[in-house]
C-alpha cells in the first residue's frame, strides 16, 4: 500500500525557567520535565497530578445533566423488581458498558437483561423491532449504552409501548432532544460537567457511580477493567478524567478474575503484570470487537459476563477463531480497496481530496477497518461503502483537518440514519442516492482541505532530540521508569517519541513471515542498541550507512533478560 512521507514537527524547546523551577521542586532531572511540558504540563501541582492520577481527577456524577431523575428511576426499579433492559452497541464501547451495567445491576439484586443489536439487521442503535421484544421480555425500564441521544421516535415508541428510557451516550445531539426520563451526556446543553470526554462505558460507569452514592455503597472500582477496556477501544483521549479511569482499570485488568477477560489474556499469550493500553488495543479489543464484525456482538458480552472459567474458554476461543478470519479478509478488502484508489489516483494525477471506496462484497463489519488503512496510507478522509442491489452501508474514517462527521451533516436528507464522531462516523442510505453524495463530498472535501491551508501528510510529533548515551546502561532505568510514569498512553497522551540523527546501521534484516519487518543493530556515539521497524520491510533498501531515526523505547521481553528495544517510526 501507498504510504504518504510523514513530517517531522519537533515539539518547542521548554522555557529554561520552566525546566529549572520544575527540576528544583520535584527533583527532576531536566529531561524529565521536558516530557511532561510536552504534555501540558505547566506546574508541580499539575505535574504531581499527572504522575499520580487519583480520585481528584474524577469528578462528581451530579454535575451531570438528569442524573438525579435517572436515579430516582433506577432505585424504584431495584425496589420494586422491575425487568432492567440494558441495550448496548456491537463495538468494544457499547459491548463493555453494557456489560459494565449488566454486571452491576446483577449485583445489585436485579436481573437486567442485555440487548445488542446486529450490526446488519438492525444497525446502530434503538430500533422499533427491538424494543417490542425487550417488551415481551417484561422490560420496562430500559438504559441505553453508547447511543439513544438521537433516537427521538424510538423513544417516542418506547415509551408508548410501556418502557421508560435512560439514555447514557457521549455522541453529539440534535437540536430536538429524545423525550426520555433521563438524557446522561456530558455534551448536553445543560451539563455542568467538567470533562466533556468520557466515552460510552466512562457515561456507564458515572450511572452506576452515581447509584452507589445514593444506596450508600463503596465506590464500584472493581468496574473498572471494563472502563479500560472500552476507553482504550473508542479512543477515548488519556487526560484529565480518563486518565485516571483506565490507569486503575489496568491496575484490575493485570489481577482480574474476571474469568472472560481471564481467558482473553490467556490467548493472547499475555503477560498477567505486564498488560498495558497497547496490549489491549492490539491483543484484547480487537477479539472483543470482531464478534459484531463477522457474527453477533453477544459473543462478546456473553464472555465479559460469564461466571463460568470452561464457558468463557469457550466463547474465547471462538473470538480467537473468528479474529483470524477477520484478519484474512480484511487483508483482501484493502488491496481491493488500494487497487480502486491506484485507478483514481492515475486518472486524477493525485489522489483525491476524500477517499470513496465500494464493493459488494465486504462484510459491513470490516468498512471501518478498511476506511481507517486508506486514511493511514493517503492522509485523505475515507469511506468505505458495501452495497446491494437497493441500499448501502458505509463507515468513513478522516484526519484532523477535516470533520467527517460535519461533512455527512450538510448531506443529512440522503441518509436513512448517520452519526459519528468528527473523525469517525458511518451511515446508511438508499444505493441511488450515493451518486448524489459522492459529488457533494468531493466538493466539500477539496473546498475545506484547500481552506485548511496546510500540506496533507501524516505527522510525527517528536519530544526531543537525543544521542543514544541518555539510554546507555547508566542511565536506562532511571529514564525508563520515568517514561512508564507518563503511560497509560493513547490519544492526547502519545508515548515519548525521540529523534536521534547520524546513526550507523551495523545489522538489518527480514523478520516476520512474509519479510514485512525489518530488525536492526544501531549504533550512535559508542553506544549500540536494537531496533525494530514494523510493517517497513519495503523500505530495508533506503537504509544507509548514516541516517536519522525517529522512535519509541520500549522493552524487548523475549528471553531471560529483558533489554531496551527501540521501535521506529520513521528514519531518512
Amino acid at each position: 500500500m501507498n504510504t504518504f512521507p510523514k513530517r517531522w514537527v519537533t515539539r518547542d524547546f521548554p522555557p529554561t525557567e520552566f525546566l529549572q523551577e520544575l527540576s528544583q521542586e520535584m527533583d527532576l532531572p531536566p529531561f524529565h520535565s521536558h516530557l511532561l511540558y510536552n504534555r501540558g504540563i505547566r506546574s508541580a501541582a499539575a505535574a504531581d497530578l499527572f504522575l499520580n492520577p487519583d480520585r481528584r481527577l474524577s469528578h462528581s456524577p451530579d454535575l451531570l445533566p438528569d442524573i438525579q431523575p435517572a436515579i430516582a428511576r433506577l432505585r424504584q426499579a431495584l425496589d420494586t423488581g422491575e425487568r432492567i433492559g440494558v441495550f448496548g452497541d456491537f463495538d468494544a464501547d457499547g459491548i463493555t458498558g453494557a456489560a459494565l451495567l449488566t454486571t452491576a445491576l446483577t449485583q445489585l439484586g436485579a436481573d437486567p437483561l442485555p440487548y445488542i443489536p446486529d450490526r446488519v439487521n438492525e444497525g446502530h442503535g434503538l430500533n422499533p423491532d427491538a424494543l417490542r421484544h425487550l417488551r415481551e421480555e417484561g422490560v420496562s425500564l430500559l438504559i441505553t449504552v453508547d447511543c439513544g441521544a438521537t433516537s427521538i421516535p424510538e423513544v417516542d415508541m418506547a415509551s408508548t409501548l410501556g418502557i421508560d428510557t435512560i439514555i447514557t451516550d457521549h455522541h453529539s445531539l440534535l437540536p430536538q432532544l429524545p423525550a426520555s426520563v433521563a438524557l446522561i451526556n456530558p455534551k448536553h446543553p445543560h451539563s455542568r460537567y467538567p470533562f466533556g470526554e468520557l466515552t460510552g462505558v466512562g457515561m456507564s460507569f458515572k450511572l452506576i457511580e452515581a447509584l452507589h452514592q445514593a444506596l450508600g455503597l463503596e465506590w464500584p472500582e472493581r468496574l473498572l477493567e471494563f472502563v479500560a477496556l472500552g476507553t482504550v477501544s473508542d479512543v477515548g483521549p488519556l487526560i484529565g478524567e480518563n486518565r485516571f479511569l483506565v490507569k486503575q482499570g489496568l491496575q484490575r485488568i493485570n489481577q482480574t478474575r474476571n474469568p472472560g477477560l481471564r481467558a482473553l489474556i490467556d490467548g493472547a499469550n499475555l503477560k498477567m503484570g505486564a498488560i498495558d493500553t497497547e496490549a489491549l488495543s492490539f491483543n484484547i479489543i480487537p477479539r472483543i470487537n470482531v464478534a459484531g464484525r463477522l457474527a453477533h456482538a453477544q459473543t462478546a458480552l456473553d464472555l465479559l459476563t460469564t461466571p463460568d472459567a470452561d464457558e468463557a474458554a469457550r466463547l474465547a476461543s471462538d473470538l480467537d477463531d473468528l479474529n483470524k478470519e477477520r484478519q484474512s479478509m480484511t487483508r483482501k478488502a484493502v488491496a481491493e480497496a488500494e487497487s480502486q484508489v491506484a485507478e483514481q489516483t492515475a486518472s486524477q494525477g493525485a489522489p483525491p481530496p476524500i477517499i470513496i471506496v465500494k464493493s459488494a462484497d465486504w462484510r459491513p463489519g470490516l468498512l471501518g477497518l478498511i476506511a481507517g488503512r486508506l486514511a493511514d496510507a493517503y492522509y485523505r478522509p475515507a469511506i468505505a461503502v458495501s452495497l446491494d442491489d437497493d441500499a448501502c452501508r458505509a463507515s468513513a474514517r478522516s484526519i484532523p483537518e477535516f470533520d467527517i462527521i460535519a461533512a455527512l451533516r450538510q448531506n443529512h436528507d440522503l441518509f436513512e440514519r448517520y452519526g459519528g464522531h468528527p473523525q469517525a462516523a458511518g451511515f446508511t442510505m438508499p444505493a441511488d442516492a450515493l451518486p448524489r453524495l459522492e459529488r457533494s463530498l468531493y466538493a466539500t472535501a477539496a473546498e475545506w482541505l484547500a481552506a485548511a491551508d496546510t500540506d496533507l501528510a501524516p505527522t510525527i510529533n517528536i519530544d526531543c532530540e537525543v544521542q543514544f548515551s541518555l539510554f546507555n546502561s547508566e542511565n536506562f532505568d532511571l529514564h525508563f521508569d520515568f517514561m512508564q510514569s507518563l503511560a497509560p498512553f493513547g490519544a492526547a497522551n502519545p508515548t515519548p517519541v525521540f529523534l536521534t540523527r547520524g546513526v550507523s546501521v551495523r545489522e538489518k534484516r527480514y523478520v516476520g513471515a512474509n519479510r514485512q519487518h525489518i530488525k536492526l543493530r544501531l549504533s550512535q556515539g559508542g553506544v549500540t542498541l536494537d531496533a525494530i521497524a514494523f510493517n517497513m520491510g519495503d523500505r530495508l533498501s533506503e537504509l544507509r550507512n548514516h541516517n536519522d531515526f525517529v522512535y519509541t523505547v520500549g522493552l524487548d521481553t523475549w528471553g531471560n533478560q529483558p533489554k531496551l528495544l527501540l521501535t521506529l517510526q520513521d528514519f531518512r
